[in-house]
């Protein structure tokens, strides 16, 4: 954490002070305060465990499944990574897979339904004449076999020539494909009126659903356990703005807690050197409420008193990780510039410095946008 004189400093040479001369910003009417910047989540893997009635038509070899006495107490060893894709485990409770012969069926057949077990449905014995389609069979008679007083006229558009017809005689009056009768023998059934179930392909029986044609099924007690990562976005800026997150990068001296495990922190606060300010290697934890080292670094403790709402557990949760980054910015305000806010970010080699407008300034340029707004509506009714 930077000293106060070490954010003036900065102050100063983000101001060009020549030798960041102390006059230049002096700290008498300087106001610092600390603000710390939160970021990452919190991934628990959550169980969910689930005991039914599993059915398999057919038969089926169970033994490559776990078999469980009380799903509750099943062990399952907790995931190396929390926040690992969602996993399904299927158990077997011990002594419960019976299989069953099948009892509404024949070794897998059953009666058609749509013949009743005849293996043939009744069919027209003659169709419609393609040609004429029984309407205009004949010109002369109409298919009656009787000429009428008056012929009927050709269909327009009509261009196939015409036949004799079988019933009148009529020459020149009769479609060419049926001469005249206005239908022909259904060429599924030949005239017989019958014709092979379509369901059935004429066998009368059909293969059974229910236990897919094998006439026989298993039943068992079936326990499912899913375990699934629910992610908690983590994201504060502590009095700042949202937009504090922008004026950061990569390079600034963020520091970082990565642990997995039950509890968020442990009483230890080892740096391995994977980076500036990079915590990892977390291991026994002792948990929030008794983490009392955390006080010998008190950014570090105030990250673990904002986590700690966030860290009750779930039902059902079985691993955790946190994976957070912090990084302790400095608000810098001085009655010499009232318009002005300097906020300073830790980094290598030295601080930055982002200057932002006060809120004094702020109000002011929106009241001048303000009054400028009811003048150019006060001339423009003048004009009009």
């Amino acid at each position: 954490m930077l000293s106060d004189d070490d954010i003036l400093a900065a102050v100063r040479r983000g101001l060009g002070a020549p030798g960041a001369d102390d006059a230049a910003f002096p700290a008498a009417g300087a106001h610092i305060t600390r603000h710390l910047l939160l970021a990452g989540e919190i991934v628990r893997c959550v169980e969910t465990r689930t005991e039914g009635t599993a059915f398999h038509a057919g038969t089926r070899d169970l033994s490559d499944l776990p078999e469980y006495d009380d799903l509750d107490r099943y062990p399952v060893p907790p995931p190396a990574d929390p926040g690992a894709a969602r996993s399904t485990l299927r158990l077997v409770r011990r002594g419960s897979v019976a299989a069953h012969a099948c009892s509404t069926c024949t070794n897998g057949r059953k009666p058609c339904a749509r013949c009743r077990g005849a293996g043939d449905v009744a069919c027209r014995t003659h169709v419609p004449c393609a040609g004429c389609e029984g309407r205009l069979c004949c010109l002369a008679c109409e298919g009656t076999g009787k000429r009428a007083r008056e012929a009927a006229d050709r269909p327009q558009g009509e261009t196939a020539s015409r036949v004799r017809c079988r019933k009148c005689g009529a020459d020149d009056a009769a479609c060419g494909k049926c001469r005249g009768v206005g239908r022909k023998k259904c060429g599924v059934c030949g005239g017989t009126a019958s014709r092979p179930c379509p369901d059935c392909a004429g066998g009368g029986t059909v293969s059974h659903d229910f236990c897919a044609g094998t006439g026989r099924y298993v039943e068992w007690t079936e326990g499912v356990v899913v375990r699934e990562p629910v992610v908690d976005t983590v994201e504060e800026s502590s009095d700042l703005p949202a937009r504090a997150f922008a004026w950061t990068n990569e390079a600034d001296a963020w520091n970082r807690v990565d642990h997995v495990g039950e509890d968020a922190f442990p009483p230890d606060d080892t740096d391995t050197g994977s980076g500036p300010g990079t915590r990892t290697g977390l291991t026994e934890a002792t948990g929030l409420t008794e983490a009392t080292d955390l006080t010998q670094d008190t950014d570090l403790a105030e990250v673990a008193a904002r986590l700690k709402p966030r860290l009750g557990f779930r039902d059902g949760e079985v691993a955790r990780r946190v994976r957070v980054r912090y990084l302790s910015l400095a608000r810098v305000t001085h009655d010499d510039h009232p318009d002005r806010v300097y906020v300073v970010i830790p980094g290598r080699p030295a601080p930055r410095v982002v200057t932002v407008r006060s809120p004094r300034r702020a109000w002011r340029l929106a009241a001048l946008g303000l009054l400028v707004l009811v003048a150019v509506v006060a001339v423009s009714r003048l004009l009009t």
